[in-house]
């Protein structure tokens, strides 16, 4: 429909004949016009250039009123349809060999001490990074756990969450999202504390990825809806709080900053419209693979 200024109800105009003007404006928004008068039996004809919508005089009341009831009735429809869905990964993602390989990298290196090598090289030391760049230890760390209970923590929420992840995005473009948001949840966590810091444990990926849900929702309907803004951060800070505050080794700190990295992804990754190219041929597999080069890599370096 035409912009308002272009078309109106006229409120007592007539025209050359003497006839009431009820309406005026583009010929689409008469043709409405008539359509309702039509609807109701009342007469009314239009000029020859189609920009006027005349009555007999005593119908002239009574047509404004059926036009104005009309065009109120129907203010804003039809509704803007919703902004496009991530149509999600078509394949099987392999979420139990992601975690299951926690599990089974935790056999080699044991809980956290000290003196082992894999956490003397491989731990978030806060001093070793910001003072000697060993950036590496903001992946490394990913994939170390203190003891059995915060491994096994890990693996049951990380399972759901891993999981619902590679089935929205794919698992290789999750795998990538989560050990970036994860690293870069660990560097904002140790940037702003004053004293040296230790830690390990995948939960930064985990929360991040409660983030990157989230920020895949935001904006999901139209924007003057404040649900849509609300709602999926609403959520994702409510796991983090049920989630992410408990326990005597709980860094609060980078399960916020991880968290909060995934959604600023999430909502990054919608408005570029991901979902377009996740089940594009190969990419899965390229991006996974990637992953496990980052990972290796930074072992590698960590190790030598």
């Amino acid at each position: 429909m035409p912009e308002k200024e272009t078309q109106h109800i006229e409120p007592g105009s007539a025209d050359d004949q003497g006839d009431p003007v009820v309406a005026s404006g583009s010929p689409e928004y008469l043709a409405d016009c008539s359509l309702v008068l039509s609807a109701v039996g009342i007469k009314h004809s239009l000029n020859p250039q189609r920009t006027r919508l005349t009555v007999p005089a005593e119908l002239a009341d009574l047509s404004r009123d059926q036009l104005e009831s009309y065009f109120e009735e129907n203010r804003g429809w039809p509704e803007r349809p919703p902004a496009p869905q991530f149509v999600g990964y078509s394949g099987n993602p392999p979420t139990l060999l992601t975690i299951g390989s926690l599990a089974v990298f935790y056999l080699v290196t044991g809980p956290w001490q000290d003196d082992v090598p894999w956490f003397a090289r491989g731990a978030i030391d806060s001093s070793m990074i910001l003072e000697q760049g060993q950036w590496w230890r903001l992946i490394t760390a990913l994939t170390l756990h203190a003891d059995q209970v915060h491994l096994l923590g890990n693996c049951i929420i990380g399972g759901f969450i891993v999981h619902l992840l590679s089935r929205t995005v794919g698992y290789g473009l999750a795998s990538l999202l989560l050990v970036f948001c994860g690293a870069l949840g660990n560097f904002c966590n140790i940037s702003i504390r004053e004293a040296a810091h230790l830690s390990v444990g995948f939960s930064t990926a985990i929360f991040a990825g409660i983030g990157l849900l989230s920020g895949l929702q935001v904006l999901a309907g139209p924007l003057t809806r404040l649900r849509t803004l609300l709602v999926p951060i609403g959520a994702g800070a409510g796991l983090l709080a049920m989630l992410g505050t408990e326990g005597e080794r709980t860094d609060l700190g980078a399960h916020l900053f991880g968290f909060l990295c995934g959604l600023v992804l999430g909502i990054l990754a919608r408005q570029f419209r991901v979902g377009r190219v996740i089940n594009r041929s190969g990419l899965q597999e390229k991006l996974f693979v990637l992953t496990l080069a980052v990972i290796l890599i930074s072992w590698s370096i960590a190790l030598n």
